[in-house]
């Protein structure tokens, strides 16, 4: 069987034992053969959607700053900060 990039690059943003879970489902959905790497995809996504947590912050809220990559928060670590923007 050969694989493609496009067809596996979609399971490098999941952990070993759903990377099988989603490729079994693939193959099932594309009949037994080779799946499409839009097929794989399709996949992912509802596995991502499924396990995704909810923001836990709301505008207006109170919260202590913790800059971790973030450049323009050097030296505010421990500082408290209002929640302007929730994406």
């Amino acid at each position: 069987m050969k694989w493609y990039e496009r067809q596996v690059r979609p399971l490098t943003k999941l952990e070993p034992e759903q990377q099988r879970e989603v490729w079994q489902q693939a193959v099932t959905a594309a009949g037994g053969k080779l799946p499409s790497g839009r097929i794989v995809q399709d996949i992912v996504q509802r596995i991502i959607e499924r396990t995704r947590a909810p923001n836990p912050y709301h505008l207006g809220e109170i919260c202590l700053i913790q800059p971790k990559d973030n450049p323009e928060l050097r030296g505010k670590s421990g500082c408290w900060g209002v929640i302007t923007y929730v994406g």
